[in-house]
């Protein structure tokens, strides 16, 4: 969620369709929070983002916008921040993770952190077929294993999937097995 609260609308290029992750904010109990740098080297990364991202995040860029000059209590950030408070603060996690049980309760779901929303990212990934390694690097992953090790259990998709894959690896080699033979012997 730090790395989420600490982009500003300078670490997204709408058009090129790319956000860039190169910190993340810490909000320490009883403390002031501030911008630090990701955990690790491999956390700092540019990811590509799917066109209804993109949409949704220009439409929350204009009612941003929007709602900054119809109303006078709710101020512009001055750090530009995506996500940021009425008065233009960063959010607090606290305020994100309350927010998100409401918004879970409203739509019928079982109430879950926002964080649970990057491990079903992570998993219908893998369960469309992407890779472990870009997995890996999207989440900005130290190694794949860390990847593996998280969100790689087997899901019915993947197993299905997977099995399907092998059946067809299967008819394809005994196919050619079968043309050759056919080959050689006519």
């Amino acid at each position: 969620m730090g790395e989420t609260l600490a982009l500003t609308w300078n670490d997204i290029d709408l058009d090129a369709a790319t956000l860039t992750v190169a910190k993340t904010l810490v909000y320490p109990l009883n403390s002031e929070p501030y911008i630090s740098t990701p955990k690790s080297k491999s956390s700092g990364r540019t990811i590509m983002l799917d066109e209804e991202t993109v949409t949704v995040m220009r439409r929350h860029r204009i009612n941003q916008k929007e709602t900054i000059l119809r109303y006078p209590n709710y101020w512009a950030s001055e750090d530009n921040l995506i996500f940021h408070q009425h008065k233009g603060r960063w959010l607090r996690t606290n305020i994100v993770r309350d927010y998100f049980k409401v918004v879970c309760n409203r739509v019928g779901l079982p109430v879950l952190s926002p964080h649970a929303l990057r491990h079903t990212h992570a998993v219908h990934l893998l369960e469309a077929g992407a890779s472990v390694k870009f997995v890996s690097e999207r989440l900005g992953h130290k190694s794949v294993k860390v990847t593996s090790d998280t969100y790689l259990h087997i899901t019915k998709t993947i197993e299905t999937d997977s099995l399907a894959l092998y059946s067809a690896h299967l008819r394809k080699q005994n196919g050619q097995k079968t043309g050759k033979t056919q080959l050689e012997s006519g």
